[in-house]
């Protein structure tokens, strides 16, 4: 199967990414860990240095209130 479009730039209006590869959300875990925000920007960038154009991340609640199971992760 061919994807001819798939290394074409994509102009949203707004920006314009330089290829139409997307990661998807997922949970990686690595944000409870202490050092999470650490291993997180690490996870993400290293896609980004191999083409990924739009990364869409998982959810982190900014405090107890907006955890929406238990374990969530929580900003600090």
């Amino acid at each position: 199967m061919s994807y001819p479009s798939l290394f074409a730039p994509l102009d949203l209006g707004f920006t314009t990414l330089k290829n139409r590869v997307l990661m998807g959300s997922m949970h990686t875990g690595l944000e409870e860990y202490p050092d999470g925000a650490e291993r997180l920007a690490a996870f993400y960038a290293e896609r980004a240095r191999h083409g990924v154009a739009l990364i869409v991340s998982g959810g982190i609640a900014p405090d107890l209130t907006g955890v929406g199971m238990e374990g969530g992760a929580i900003a600090q």
